[in-house]
């Protein structure tokens, strides 16, 4: 179990360095490969007409990637012979960048000072890679020489060579390092001494620019400044008030101070009956808004409650004109029906009556002939003439049963007619009265009794006139009367209810009285009627209304009224005539 155990941990370990082992040539492979780059850029910038020197370095900066590939591959397949040729190459490099750098230092005499400058800080640049280079294989040689030095527990012998050689090479690398910091020390120097005019300008341009920057921000530093200063005077300023206040509040409370107790206590005594007092009083008012709150409320409820029951009461009311106008349409057409009918009747009773005139003035006459002539005709059949008789015996007794009955129809239909009429009578008063009620029901709620008599009045013309034109026929002041009377006692029995309508009764009392007067000339006002106004019955008319065109309201009136006193459709627009 130990052997296991100790097999076990020896292949972690192998595993955790194998992976840092090649993280570290990961490290290195990116390191070569900067290397690479650094060399091209390198020879980019070197003068275009040596060409030949500058073929030469581009072959050795890829001598030096073949070089840096084949250790790459060599340091994945053996790590002693990456050992062995990361050095050399190392070296070559060197060698070969120092010679380039020198040829192109001897020719480029010539050339600006602005690619020296760039192939100065190229091998700069080229120089700490390098150190960087050698500090990773420093840090992979140690790391494999822990390893072996591990291994060599088991034998110490056959382990010892190359440990001694990793050894040997870590300090070559440590040697190469610092030589290579050296001469990067001895660079700097050399490139800040040999520093050309234009760098000298470069940064006299940006010293000048960072001056002016600075000049800048200084102005902006002094103009916060005197805002700040501004700001702590006003400060002080405010400082200084708090200070003599609150050295007054100090006199004043060792002015109180001074105050005996027994003064104070009285003090405190007044302040609590003053207060106690304010407290009763905001009480008293605190209970006096409940109660008006509460009333509010209640009233509110209340008037909630008549709205609904008013708006039901209307709604209802609706329903009964809408009712109303359906029967007394039909009524009317069961009138002209009957008056059709009657009509018809009147005249078949005429013709009947004048056949039965024309028939017994001929039966006379045909008697006295027969009287004259019966001295010639006793040869004639007396069956015959016997059976004539009877046969114009039954049809005298047919015509008059048919009489008779036409008669028994006619004051049937008679009947009928004037129950039609009592009937649409009854029918428009009820209608006047509702469409009073709706009036007093839309209008009363709002408590405004001066302008519910105008409205209710006008309503109530509109009424009666909307009677008078469905009706057409001769009793047209008797209705009016009627629906007048009917409307006035209904009125009058909604006085004992409030007191608002005593001013509609006065006002319904003139309009009856003027309408009676106005009836007692009833061939004058034919004429006169047809354009005037058939609300106020005062005005010429002198406005159509749309949609039904009739031609019926006064200016004012057509204003007030939303229906058409005729038709009862509801008015869209008005086209106002200038007679």
């Amino acid at each position: 179990m130990s052997l296991r155990q100790q097999l076990e941990e020896g292949q972690v370990k192998m595993q955790s360095r194998l992976e840092e082992e090649e993280e570290a040539k990961a490290a290195l492979m990116s390191r070569i490969q900067r290397l690479t780059k650094l060399i091209l850029v390198s020879t980019k910038n070197n003068i275009p007409a040596l060409t030949d020197g500058h073929q030469r370095h581009n072959s050795v900066s890829e001598q030096d990637k073949l070089s840096t590939s084949q250790d790459s591959s060599t340091l994945v397949q053996n790590e002693g012979t990456t050992k062995d040729h990361l050095p050399d190459s190392l070296d070559e490099i060197n060698q070969l960048r120092s010679g380039s750098g020198e040829h192109s230092s001897a020719t480029c005499s010539a050339t600006d000072s602005m690619q020296a400058g760039f192939t100065a800080s190229d091998h700069m640049d080229l120089l700490i890679e390098q150190i960087k280079m050698l500090a990773g294989e420093v840090a992979f040689g140690t790391s494999s020489l822990k390893r072996l030095i591990e291994q060599s527990i088991d034998d110490p012998e056959g382990s010892k060579d190359q440990i001694e050689n990793l050894e040997r090479e870590i300090q070559q690398k440590r040697r190469h390092m610092r030589a290579l910091e050296k001469q990067i020390m001895e660079s700097g120097e050399a490139s800040v001494a040999n520093a050309s005019m234009v760098d000298m300008q470069q940064t006299i341009t940006k010293l000048t620019a960072q001056c002016s920057e600075k000049a800048f921000e200084l102005e902006l530093k002094s103009a916060d400044n005197r805002v700040l200063q501004e700001q702590l005077q006003q400060k002080n300023a405010e400082v200084n008030d708090l200070q003599e206040k609150v050295f007054h509040l100090e006199q004043q409370l060792s002015a109180k101070v001074g105050i005996s107790p027994e003064q104070e206590t009285d003090c405190a005594q007044q302040e609590a009956i003053d207060l106690k007092s304010k407290l009763q009083s905001k009480e008293a008012e605190f209970e006096k808004l409940k109660f008006e709150h509460l009333k509010i409320t209640e009233e509110q409820c209340d008037l909630i409650n008549q709205n609904h029951k008013l708006s039901e009461e209307a709604a209802y009311a609706k329903e009964l004109a809408s009712s109303a106008a359906v029967e007394l349409k039909n009524l009317a057409e069961e009138v002209t029906k009957l008056s059709v009918l009657n009509v018809k009747q009147a005249k078949e009773l005429l013709v009947a009556q004048e056949m039965a005139h024309s028939r017994v003035h001929g039966r006379k006459g045909r008697t006295t002939s027969r009287g004259r002539d019966e001295v010639g005709t006793w040869s004639l059949d007396l069956e015959d003439m016997k059976i004539e008789l009877q046969a114009r015996r039954q049809r005298e007794a047919a015509l008059e049963a048919a009489l008779a009955e036409k008669e028994l129809l006619e004051e049937e239909y008679k009947k009928k007619f004037d129950e039609a009429k009592k009937k649409e009578l009854s029918l428009e008063n009820d209608l006047a009265g509702m469409w009073v009620l709706v009036a007093k029901l839309k209008r009363g709620a709002l408590g405004i009794s001066d302008f519910n008599v105008d409205d209710r009045t006008v309503n109530l013309a509109d009424i009666t006139n909307g009677t008078k034109e469905n009706k057409g026929e001769k009793n047209f002041a008797l209705v009016e009367k009627q629906v007048s009377e009917d409307s006035v006692k209904s009125l009058s029995t909604e006085e004992h209810r409030s007191p608002e309508f005593e001013p509609l009764l006065v006002r319904l009392k003139a309009k009856i009285q003027e309408m009676k007067e106005k009836d007692t000339d009833p061939l004058s006002d034919k004429d006169g009627n047809s354009h005037v106004c058939k609300v106020c019955f005062e005005s010429a008319t002198a406005a159509v209304l749309l949609p039904c065109r009739h031609f019926c309201l006064c200016k004012p009136c057509s204003l007030a009224c939303s229906e058409c006193p005729l038709c009862r459709t509801r008015i869209a627009d008005r086209i106002i005539t200038f007679t």
